[in-house]
């Protein structure tokens, strides 16, 4: 998924895979829900666009996300889950899919083993039985040791090439466009994310298991308990047909919080012992945070994106429906809008509307028009905006489509999103990002849809600063927040507890606290003022 829309840049440079340059293609149709890519595409020279982390990427494993947050069930106080890297499997497109064959050699012998490796019997017992699910065949674990796992994330000691250097460059520039990122190499970026992050991963193409460590200890069980979970949907779902699509995001989101449920129903069955070794083993340590400095957060924010979104979604499916509902999430991923606003999942959905956005004459297109995604808007608005502003601006989504493309050297995207009532907050919402964020975009209203076009910043474009609360952190904290009306909130409920979440979020004071991992006593009052202050103005009780 590009910054706004879900397929890869083209692989033959940068070039159009249609329309080159001039032609203006019609707008996508409503993309059929069907299944995703789980393994790296064919050996490239294309570097990663923003947002390929979804289709480039075999499943991987994430027990605690940087960006997650967890609540307390009735005390209402937030905190950041610090222990925070997992076990991703971020393959990120330019960077791994370089190393195919490196990744996933073409092993002889049999596809897969006659029984399984006794050192994962056990384990995979205890995935089928929590997943209802029975396994077809056994699947072969690969126990790699340190060394081996992370070289496979190594960039080549060639160069890239000079078509590669100058796509590169080209997406970097996009990152600017959108406000993201100034002078990043998506590339070495997306390698440095994959290697320091990633744990363990299933290989759809080789049917393996994947895993960073050659002992079974507590944390690799954990580790494979996912990867595991990951297998086993593979036996029973069609995962790698319709790759391109446009559901990436969806499907792996879905997928991704089933994993991360069984991993965690796994983990509470260890130990005291075991549990805290596990989780220590597999958070980030200080030297291992080093390698993602130069990587801009809201990149960050947008890999981990399935992690967090899924889980609000599943897991409220899970408790009303069991492993039958998630089975349907899986054959039926939700749209976008639903993983953004779980609560609306059962309600009826209207397809989005098909928007028509242009393809300037004279351009090379980066990136033809294909789906707009909300969850990207969203990052972008909110590197520059309050979060209710950002948030707000995408109420009544009815659809919308994105293009990108070079014009004599600086590469700008055009957006259209449509309504269904006014569109004004949304425009209102993109000049003032303009604004924030140094753009010369400047919106354009017909009835409820809204264009605009967005280039590269230039030599003065700056960083977006880094968020007190981030747009994944903010979204967990609006779901908890309604969670505190019951199991069944009306509209009017949903909306006071939107606002209430929002005006904590954006309250200076208030916002270091919600992410806090302890609070003092000084903090605690802080927070209960505050927190109250927010309660009485959106007419919800104080927590």
């Amino acid at each position: 998924m590009n910054p706004l829309g879900h397929q890869p840049p083209p692989a033959n440079g940068a070039g159009a895979t249609a329309g080159d340059g001039t032609e203006q293609p019609a707008p996508p149709a409503h993309p059929a829900r069907v299944s995703i890519q789980t393994s790296p595409l064919p050996p490239s020279a294309t570097p990663s666009a923003p947002g390929t982390w979804l289709q480039d990427q075999p499943y991987g494993a994430s027990p605690n996300a940087p960006y997650a947050v967890a609540a307390a069930p009735r005390g209402f106080k937030w905190k950041r889950l610090l222990i925070a890297t997992l076990v991703l499997a971020l393959l990120a497109g330019g960077a791994a899919v370089l190393f195919r064959d490196r990744l996933f050699p073409q092993a002889d012998g049999p596809a897969h083993p006659s029984e399984w490796d006794p050192r994962v019997a056990t384990l995979a017992e205890f995935v089928s039985t929590e997943r209802e699910l029975e396994w077809v065949h056994p699947v072969h674990v690969e126990f790699l040791p340190e060394a081996e796992f992370v070289v496979l994330f190594d960039q080549p000691d060639t160069p890239r090439g000079e078509e590669a250097d100058a796509l590169a460059r080209l997406y970097s520039q996009l990152y600017d466009a959108f406000g993201l990122a100034v002078g990043y190499d998506p590339t070495q970026g997306q390698s440095a994310v994959s290697a320091v992050t990633t744990l363990g991963f299933y290989s759809l193409d080789s049917d393996r298991v994947y895993v960073r460590g050659d002992q079974v200890t507590p944390a690799v069980q954990v580790v494979l308990a996912h990867e595991l979970t990951h297998a086993l949907q593979a036996q029973h779902f069609d995962l790698a047909i319709g790759a391109g699509d446009g559901d990436d995001l969806e499907l792996r989101a879905v997928v991704e919080a089933d994993a991360l449920r069984v991993e965690e129903v796994f983990l509470a069955t260890l130990s005291p012992a075991d549990k805290a070794a596990a989780v220590q083993a597999n958070a980030l340590g200080p030297d291992a945070a080093a390698g993602l400095v130069d990587v801009p957060w809201a990149v960050v924010e947008q890999r981990y994106a399935p992690y967090v979104l899924g889980p609000m979604l599943v897991n409220d499916v899970f408790a009303k429906q069991g492993n039958a509902g998630v089975d349907q999430l899986i054959l039926e991923p939700p749209t976008e809008e639903i993983l953004m606003n779980p609560w609306m999942h059962g309600d009826p959905v209207q397809p989005d509307t098909a928007v028509m956005v242009e393809v300037p004459l004279g351009t090379t297109v980066l990136d033809p028009p294909q789906s707009l995604s909300q969850v990207d808007l969203l990052v972008m608005l909110d590197a520059w905006l309050p979060w209710s502003q950002a948030r707000r601006s995408l109420d009544g989504w009815a659809g919308g489509t994105y293009t990108s493309y070079d014009r004599d050297g600086v590469v700008c995207f055009t957006a259209s999103a449509s309504f269904d009532n006014s569109a004004d907050r949304f425009a209102v919402a993109v000049t003032a990002w303009a604004q924030a964020a140094g753009s010369a975009a400047n919106p354009s209203v017909i009835v409820n849809d809204v264009t605009f076009e967005a280039c590269a910043r230039g030599a003065a474009a700056t960083e977006p600063p880094v968020p007190v609360v981030s747009p994944l952190q903010a979204l967990q904290l609006e779901h908890d927040a309604i969670g505190l009306a019951g199991p069944n909130p009306s509209p009017d409920q949903i909306q006071d507890y939107q606002c209430f979440a929002g005006t904590m979020i954006d309250d200076p004071l208030l916002a270091p606290l919600l992410v806090a991992e302890t609070l003092d006593t000084d903090e605690q009052a802080l927070y209960t003022w505050q927190s109250t202050i927010a309660a009485n103005e959106c007419g919800v009780p104080p927590p």
